[in-house]
């Protein structure tokens, strides 16, 4: 009976063993970052488990941290590398569909005036992001707005940056150049450069740090794919028309990856305890522009030198351009 009983206790230890072992190994898997997925038939299924990975993590911070695990602290490209296609970006890009949302798959939803009177009223609305009690009353005050006036002030009216996260939504042109140890974001708009640090540095110290248009990034490469992440943000809006506002607290982690010879794509997780009960995902693309004869190029845009552009902002809330006048300003 000793012995049988001796052995009865062996098995049922290692029967433990076993099944501790299991779930250990199934929490490692269901912790595992989600690899790359191009957008497909199933992209409804697949955009709801990137959804459901952000929520995991409390903060971006330990997302990023778990993404930089999981690539084993990550690895730069070599210089001899950058004419490889995954880290070639190199030509002239454009957003790809979208329009102005944020969730570029919310594109053509018609904003009705009985739309936005409903929403004012406590209607759900049709953003994907998940609001607090305080995003939800500045989202309802938008729709009152829109719904009154037909319009709204846009910040960047005034020749502001439109800030991160709303740069991904911007339709003008842009660039991407990559090197070994620093990526370049670069939108036309108020020649506007994202400059994410891949040299094993840090973000800057918060006793050093304010409030920027585009944060703070760095990031690592993870194989072919570049993972930022981003604080330090100036308070702002995802885009004009019925969207969130985000606040200072806001940060943010994106995927970069090169989808095939015309299109780089971005996954984005964006968190904020202001405005968001939960982080909000969303892919964001761009396109290649064909341009064979080299006569599209990103130029130096400052709003503030075309009279043209001036804008006034009415009492109603909404802005309007000033008359057009063609007429050549006289040489002082």
């Amino acid at each position: 009976m000793a012995v049988g009983g001796k052995r009865a206790v062996g098995i049922a230890v290692a029967l433990a063993a076993v099944v501790v072992g299991a779930v250990l190994v199934r929490g490692v898997a269901q912790d595992r970052p989600p690899a790359w997925v191009n957008k497909g038939a199933d992209w409804p299924a697949q955009k709801s488990q990137l959804q459901a990975f952000g929520e995991r993590y409390k903060t971006s911070s330990e997302l990023f941290q778990r993404l930089r695990e999981a690539a084993g602290g990550g690895k730069n490209p070599a210089w001899a590398q950058m004419s490889e296609p995954a880290y070639d970006w190199s030509g002239v890009y454009t957003r790809t569909g979208g329009g102005l949302e944020f969730d570029a798959d919310l594109a053509g939803r018609p904003p009705k005036p009985e739309y936005y009177a409903a929403v004012a009223k406590g209607a759900p609305g049709t953003t994907t992001a998940q609001l607090t009690p305080a995003g939800r009353a500045v989202y309802q005050r938008k729709a009152d707005q829109l719904g009154r006036t037909g319009g709204e002030y846009d910040p960047i009216s005034d020749c502001r940056p439109p800030g991160v996260p709303r740069w991904v939504t911007e339709p003008f042109l842009h660039e991407f150049v990559v090197t070994p140890t620093q990526t370049w974001l670069i939108n036309e708009m108020v020649n506007d450069v994202r400059r994410v640090y891949t040299d094993g540095r840090d973000h800057t110290p918060e006793e050093d740090a304010y409030p920027s248009w585009n944060g703070d990034t760095i990031g690592f490469w993870d194989g072919d794919t570049l993972v930022t992440h981003t604080r330090y943000l100036n308070k702002g809006q995802y885009q004009r028309g019925l969207q969130p506002d985000y606040s200072e607290q806001t940060t943010v982690v994106e995927r970069w990856h090169k989808v095939d010879a015309k299109t780089l794509q971005s996954d984005m997780w964006v968190y904020d305890p202001v405005n968001l009960a939960k982080p909000w995902y969303t892919r964001q693309s761009w396109t290649q522009l064909t341009n064979d004869d080299k006569s599209l190029r990103l130029r130096y845009w400052d709003c503030r030198e075309n009279a043209n552009n001036a804008i006034e902002k009415q009492s109603d809330g909404t802005s309007e351009f000033k008359p057009f006048d063609f007429e050549q300003a006289p040489k002082q």
